[in-house]
């Protein structure tokens, strides 16, 4: 029950006086944002349309003190669909603004940085699709020096300036080196050798997928369930976090070949991270065909948020394709 000593017109005036927040009273709570919502599919408690309706009544503290109202990404997949051509992600960023004043924070995680061995390049800065992240000078340790700093009102934890950092100095939560690391080498499974060097008679495969690409737990639980001594699946907040080094490390240990799965171009939830991914991959192709090995050894696929039970086939695509390959270099 909704009390009316609860509703705020100040609350509704100041969202809509907000820059993006003008079209509030716009939206005609159809649910089309929230059928249509990446975040939604993995994340079923998110509903934009039910956000935007309490703050048209004006609910100021349950709209302000909501962790949802920090989920939207902006990568505006509910924009091109929308009756009412609103940009959903400029009105919870309105939203985000007002609860940013009022010294509501948003629940994390964040990027961190060392600031001990920052050198204050500005890749990530650069690399970062929410310009989360400046440089600053600062002393550390008692000698001045610039470098990177995170906005946590704007970090979106998706882990690109993470391995865009060339220094090692960032690290997220869950998804930094270490942690990646240890799931991919863990019980020994990295240095098996596979079936390029006679080790196994089928092709081992090292796989890093974008959580947004399988949605809930349960999905990701049938998806563990497929892992073998030939297959190797790590979860990434997004492809963008993908790291050349440690695709170069899986192939030189053992791993005939690497799989990245990324959203389909259009979907990506971090914005760019789609394309950051497949930019990787593409190097890494140049770099195996300059060193004299197949091309083949990686590859980056895109796959639908509707599409994510073909992952199964895609992998046993990959494995055959895989076999042709190491046949003929054989």
């Amino acid at each position: 029950m909704i009390r009316a000593r609860e509703m705020d017109q100040s609350f509704v005036d100041e969202v809509l006086a907000e820059p993006g927040g003008e079209h509030l009273l716009t939206c005609w709570s159809c649910g089309t944002c929230a059928a249509t919502c990446i975040v939604r599919r993995y994340n079923p408690e998110f509903n934009p349309r039910l956000i935007l309706r309490k703050a048209g009544m004006g609910l100021r503290e349950e709209v302000l003190s909501s962790p949802e109202i920090w989920l939207c990404s902006a990568c505006d997949a509910c924009y091109p669909r929308c009756p009412k051509e609103i940009h959903i992600s400029e009105v919870m960023k309105a939203i985000r603004n007002i609860a940013i004043r009022e010294g509501y924070e948003p629940p994390g995680p964040f990027a961190t940085v060392d600031e001990t061995i920052c050198s204050g390049c500005a890749v990530c800065t650069r690399a970062c699709p929410y310009e989360a992240i400046d440089r600053v000078t600062k002393f550390v340790d008692g000698e001045e020096r610039t470098v990177a700093q995170v906005n946590k009102n704007l970090c979106m934890h998706c882990g690109v300036c993470v391995a865009a950092c060339p220094s090692g100095a960032m690290s997220l939560e869950s998804f930094n080196d270490v942690e990646l690391l240890t799931r991919m080498s863990a019980d020994g499974w990295l240095e098996k050798p596979g079936l390029l060097r006679g080790g196994s008679a089928e092709p081992r495969i090292l796989a890093f997928v974008c959580q947004w690409s399988v949605h809930s737990d349960a999905e990701w639980a049938h998806m563990d369930a497929l892992e073998s001594d030939n297959l190797r699946l790590v979860r990434l907040p997004c492809s963008g976090r993908v790291s050349p080094e440690m695709i170069w490390l899986a192939l030189t240990q053992g791993v005939d070949g690497v799989l990245v799965v990324g959203c389909q171009e259009g979907e990506c939830h971090y914005e760019r991270g789609t394309y950051l991914g497949r930019g990787k991959l593409a190097l890494m192709e140049q770099m195996l065909s300059q060193s004299g090995n197949s091309p083949e050894r990686v590859r980056f696929v895109e796959l639908g948020s509707l599409d994510r039970f073909l992952l199964p086939s895609l992998l046993d695509d990959y494995a055959q394709t895989l076999k042709s390959t190491i046949a003929v270099t054989a």
